[in-house]
């Protein structure tokens, strides 16, 4: 008796380490996959967008849109104190987020009046826009469109465990304007980065 509760023992222990060897294996593969698509839709952006530096008052071009595996690309955001870089995409879709970051809200992006960028705080098993959380007021936050017009954002305020209700974020302003969200605590509070032009 005691060889046979035994075996089941083993032959447990030996499929619950397979099954853990195929999540990990499979986590790996999806972030690989994401991390891979994300890449080609920055690819494609840098390869269609020459990008100016420029101040708000030398803008003169208006943006188009880069299509992209049934999304729209419409900028590129980098944020150099934490080492990210992604694109922007126009729809809302889990598919967009999955891809890039979303505009939510607002104008379209480096034009007067504000727009909000959300992300994902985690993809797959990696820290995607969650270190928005470490940026302090002075930082950059560099927005480039499909124009090639680039303009910096120097943040203002990070806001942390903001509730999910809370929308007060979502305001017009008279000026250059970007306000970047994602959750943190599982989902059930949000961190909002607010940034201008100076």
């Amino acid at each position: 008796m005691f060889k046979k509760v035994m075996n089941i023992v083993i032959f447990a222990l030996i499929f619950a380490l397979y099954f853990v060897s195929f999540l990990m294996i499979f986590d790996s593969f999806k972030e690989r996959k994401l991390a891979s698509v994300e890449k080609n839709a920055l690819d494609v952006f840098e390869d269609e967008v020459k990008i100016e530096q420029k101040k708000p008052e030398e803008k003169t071009q208006t943006s188009s849109s880069i299509s992209y595996s049934g999304l729209t690309i419409v900028g590129k955001i980098e944020i150099p104190k934490i080492h990210f870089s992604s694109v922007i995409i126009k729809e809302q879709t889990s598919k967009a987020m999955n891809v890039g970051i979303v505009k939510t809200y607002g104008t379209e992006i480096n034009n007067e009046g504000g727009f909000v960028l959300s992300g994902h705080n985690f993809r797959g098993s990696t820290i995607f826009f969650y270190n928005i959380r470490n940026l302090r007021s002075g930082d950059i936050i560099k927005i480039t469109d499909t124009s090639g017009v680039q303009l910096d954002y120097t943040v203002y305020e990070v806001l942390r465990n903001v509730n999910p209700e809370d929308t007060s974020y979502l305001n017009t302003f008279d000026s250059y304007h970007v306000t970047l969200v994602t959750c943190e605590d599982g989902g059930k509070a949000r961190i909002v980065v607010k940034a201008r032009v100076n």
